[in-house]
């Protein structure tokens, strides 16, 4: 007991006398990271409490077999030099030295004002990290000492990372939808009650328990980790990052023979018909026979039509 003691003190000791030019640093490790996404470390993994046998039941997810179903074509990224950029939404948002919320962040040096619906470019392509895009700016905003910082997602309408804008307005729509009826809204982040996660370097394979259902779900889309281990390996998809997400949930549509019926949701019969086909992949879609709770198809066509206006 006193050697692991003296060992603990030593770790301590180690751990307290790291540099502050670490955290400094760890943006610029983030940002030059292999892959099309900057991250920080994944934390591993915690698994679901022991309970007695009966007492909780495992989350199902259908996963469709691989066809010869329509999709969407994606882009194929970039390599072009001096390419990469992100472009903000509709309304003014700010770019951040940290995470911290913009309110608590003097001006100038700790953020700087973005105007809307502006393209700035970076000098690499944007990451993402928690409900951040995270990049370093090609050239410096005006009277603004802040080259390297995040961006709040959802004030950020495109990356050249690519993902959910690529796609036509009426599955950006539906997909908006879907993500509605999981509970996640705007929240690539998010495992199963609400838990949240910062690293996009994998699905977080995390198992938590709430009532009498344990779930691995995770991300914007709630994919459990075996049915993201499936389509990762079929898509050749490297990371958990949310133009990953959008991919492999768009191949799940594909694959239900949903995706030419939500490109064309506008009109309520294709709407439906979308909605039928994928509700046991999604246990919050009407008719889903896994015994959560399910919003009705008159709720999430209202969700769909508010959404579709957006765009």
């Amino acid at each position: 007991m006193v050697m692991k003691t003296q060992r603990l003190a030593v770790l301590l000791a180690l751990a307290a006398a790291i540099p502050a030019a670490a955290a400094a640093q760890s943006f610029e490790e983030l940002l030059n990271s292999a892959g099309s996404s900057a991250e920080v470390p994944a934390a591993p993994a915690v698994s679901a409490p022991r309970v007695q046998a009966g007492a909780y039941r495992e989350a199902q997810q259908y996963l469709p077999p691989n066809n010869d179903n329509p999709g969407f074509d994606w882009p194929r990224p970039h390599k072009s030099a001096g390419a990469d950029y992100f472009t903000t939404g509709p309304s003014a948002t700010f770019f951040k030295a940290s995470q911290a919320q913009a309110e608590d962040l003097a001006e100038g040096t700790g953020k700087c004002a973005l105007a809307p619906n502006t393209l700035y470019k970076t000098v690499a392509r944007p990451g993402f990290t928690g409900m951040h895009v995270m990049a370093q700016l090609s050239e410096p905003l005006p009277g603004c000492s802040v080259t390297r910082g995040y961006i709040y997602m959802p004030h950020v309408s495109s990356t050249s990372a690519g993902g959910l804008w690529e796609l036509p307005k009426n599955v950006r729509a539906f997909l908006d939808t879907l993500a509605y009826a999981e509970g996640t809204k705007e929240h690539y982040d998010y495992i199963f009650t609400f838990v949240t996660f910062s690293s996009y370097a994998d699905h977080p394979r995390r198992a938590i328990c709430s009532g009498s259902l344990c779930s691995t779900a995770a991300g914007r889309y709630q994919f459990l980790s075996k049915t993201w281990d499936a389509l990762a390996a079929d898509l050749g998809l490297t990371d958990f990052t949310p133009p990953s997400q959008e991919k492999a949930c768009v191949e799940l549509l594909r694959r239900a023979g949903a995706y030419t019926l939500a490109a064309k949701a506008s009109k309520y019969e294709n709407f439906s018909a979308a909605v039928n086909k994928i509700n046991t992949i999604w246990a919050s879609m009407p008719g889903s026979p896994y015994g959560q709770p399910t919003h009705t198809k008159a709720e999430l066509w209202k969700v769909y039509k508010a959404a579709l206006a957006k765009y």
